[in-house]
């Protein structure tokens, strides 16, 4: 590989938590009716899904996954994540020195705290995982039991692959203590994937009877379907001790008891995950579930070649006539108006028109017809009495009148406009820090607008250009919903094809319901601008790929930076080039044979080897001491009741057959809900 290319690095940290372990109970994974071969009548054919464009979606709605992380609003509000971390990524987003930042701008790292720092209430090293994979070092020994007790962390988008040497099938779990949501198809979606890709990549591992069997668990979505009370113990754990109330104290070693965080089991979460490795140290990043990310992936092991819907949506320089020169100067971004983190962060809200309208002073509202009507009608009757006007001059004369009202009712309503958009702005810009950060960027545009001189171009061109309605993407413009915005001029914008996109200097990926894009930031980087990548408490494998400063320019969650970031690239076009290229060039690679081949190694072929190594079969362990050594015995020896059941089977072989949904959805919505968990005594 080139060696402005070396393998991708993680930040390195180490966690010290405080957990216990405790069983879990499940019975019903062991009726009949539910494992062995499933009836062929029940049989869901995939590869139909797969190979028909039309309904090639991993991914469900974006209303689907709005509805689990609205599910989830409840969560402390006194902690922020990223407050967490304000510290430690204070050096990341410094302007480096040799790039043109004042040393006076720029924190000592010694002045913020080591990220390998430890915690007084800690009684455990955890090393992320993802740093051992990395360093192609192995992971913790676990067992069936500590795989089992994983579950405990989670509310929802959890389960437990388990393969069975017996049928020489891999079966999901899912357990009744987790509510069931319809963005749990991403989690089907990648089961189906990962079978596929554990049986082709390691066909020794998996011969029927003469192997072992495995359980691996796995999660997926945009953002970890994790209990509430565990997000607020790791996030204390993560916090400094000294600052503890022995209030907090109590309530970090309770939390404890339900969020065993000295668990050693792996798992791979298809999805986003906290971008800080300490928050969840056995969390590896697996893709996320998209048609450019996993999807492209087992195009790549089952036909030997890079999917069209990875390659053909990277717009490069070269590929579509633009130099730097010819890129428009404006931070450029067009999406959705969507969540953001409201699991993790939900203090933050959207804005209320209303409530900046309240706080203008007084404005003459002006109507254009009733400008122009008043004054013709006073030029009328004073033409009345002018008996030397014939009638085609009193035409010609109201029709001037009629003219200079209008242009004047027009500057009237403008210079009106204006002052509303002005005040708005101002309004908005007291209650900044309380909005999503997509529009924290649509104030900052549109207070870039009211303060640019005439015939100048903003800075900021951050816009709405979609909204979900009804769980579909829709228009703003000319909706009901954004009527009073777009009257002002604030927050909606027409679409931008990502053609159109490419024609501007400045890109920004700005986080949605789970904190990032999934498919924005690499096509973005691809671009021949440069991308002003959006740094929040999650992101995604193929952030892993990136350096800050080297293929992008970082600006905060808050967005506070981005416009001191644009002046910087502004006033540094020779470094703010170099970059951008050094972006165009990473994607240049990972879209070739050579890098693609590379980023499957590292991001699917040597995470599944290090868990299968790590596993330990019942055969091997104490348990099969006390049993026949068959893990389905071992199972129901550590669990109990009818928690956990089989909701999907897949034989592997290929990517496109032989996987069986084995649980209707009626059944899943009667039995897998926010309620039932409840019940079965779930943490929410």
């Amino acid at each position: 590989m080139p060696a402005q290319f070396p393998l991708r690095r993680r930040h390195t940290a180490l966690l010290v938590v405080l957990g216990c372990t405790a069983a879990l109970s499940f019975q019903a994974l062991f009726a009949p009716s539910l494992w062995g071969a499933a009836d062929d009548n029940n049989a869901i054919d995939y590869g139909d899904i797969i190979q028909d464009d039309a309904r090639q979606l991993l991914l469900s709605s974006p209303m689907e996954e709005m509805e689990m992380i609205d599910q989830n609003h409840r969560i402390l509000a006194t902690l922020s994540m990223e407050e967490i971390f304000v510290k430690e990524d204070a050096e990341i987003l410094s302007i480096p020195v040799e790039m043109g930042s004042s040393s006076e701008n720029r924190k000592s790292s010694e002045d913020e705290p080591s990220s390998t720092s430890t915690t007084a209430t800690a009684t455990a090293n955890i090393i992320p995982h993802a740093q051992l994979i990395d360093a192609n070092q192995p992971l913790p020994p676990y067992t069936m039991q500590d795989a089992i007790e994983s579950s405990q962390l989670y509310k929802s988008n959890f389960a437990l692959l388990v393969y069975d040497p017996n049928d020489n099938v891999f079966y999901g779990l899912y357990s009744k203590r987790h509510y069931w949501v319809t963005g749990c198809q991403k989690l089907l979606n990648s089961f189906k994937y990962l079978a596929f890709f554990l049986r082709t990549l390691f066909p020794d591992r998996f011969r029927g009877k003469k192997s072992a069997e495995l359980i691996i668990p796995i999660s997926s979505g945009d953002f970890p379907g994790i209990k509430n009370t565990c997000y607020t113990h790791f996030r204390r754990a993560s916090s400094d001790p000294s600052t503890f109330t022995p209030r907090d104290r109590k309530n970090f070693i309770a939390s404890g008891q339900d969020c065993p965080s000295n668990n050693p089991a792996p798992i791979l979460n298809f999805g986003s995950v906290f971008r800080h490795p300490n928050m969840f140290p056995t969390m590896i990043d697996m893709p996320v579930p998209t048609h450019e990310h996993l999807f492209a992936f087992g195009v790549w092991l089952s036909r030997k070649r890079i999917s069209n819907r990875f390659s053909d949506d990277l717009l490069f320089g070269e590929k579509i006539g633009l130099e730097w020169k010819d890129l428009i100067p404006q931070v450029v971004w067009r999406g959705t108006d969507f969540s953001y983190l409201s699991t993790a962060v939900p203090s933050l809200d959207r804005p209320h028109l209303e409530d900046s309208l309240n706080n203008l002073p007084p404005l003459r509202q002006i109507k254009q017809e009733d400008v122009v009507t008043e004054k013709i009608d006073k030029m009328t009757k004073k033409l009345e009495g002018q008996t030397a006007f014939g009638t085609a001059r009193k035409t010609r004369t109201l029709e001037r009148v009629r003219k200079r009202a209008l242009e004047t009712a027009v500057i009237d309503e403008q210079i009106l406009a204006a002052s509303t958009k002005a005040a708005v702005v101002l309004s908005l810009k007291e209650h900044y820090m309380h909005y999503l950060p997509r529009w924290k960027a649509a104030v900052l545009t549109a207070e870039a607008e009211v303060d640019a001189e005439p015939d100048t171009l903003p800075w900021a061109n951050m816009k709405f250009s979609t909204f979900i309605k009804d769980g579909s993407r829709a228009s703003p413009t000319g909706s009901k919903e954004y009527k009073d915005w777009e009257d002002i001029g604030i927050a909606t914008g027409s679409y931008m094809s990502p053609l159109t996109l490419s024609k501007y200097k400045y890109q920004i990926d700005l986080g949605g319901g789970g904190g990032t894009t999934w498919t924005g930031t690499f096509q973005k980087l691809a671009m021949p601008g440069l991308l002003f990548h959006h740094l929040t408490p999650t992101k995604d494998s193929i952030h892993d790929w990136m350096k800050p400063w080297v293929h992008y320019v970082p600006v905060s969650s808050d967005l506070l930076d981005l416009k001191q970031k644009f002046d910087w690239a502004e006033s540094h076009p020779v470094e703010s080039k170099q970059i951008a290229d050094e972006g165009t060039k990473l994607m240049r690679y990972l879209s070739s044979p050579e890098g693609f081949g590379e980023m499957f190694q590292q991001d699917i072929v040597e995470p599944l080897r290090r868990v299968i190594e790590a596993y330990q079969p019942v055969s091997s362990t104490t348990h099969s001491q006390t049993s026949s050594g068959d893990w389905r015995q071992t199972m129901q020896e550590i669990v109990e009741d009818d928690e956990l059941v089989p909701m999907m089977m897949c034989r592997g072989h290929t990517l496109y057959k032989k996987c069986e949904q084995m649980l209707d959805t009626k059944y899943m919505k009667d039995n897998f809900t926010r309620e039932s968990s409840h019940a079965f005594g779930g943490s929410q």
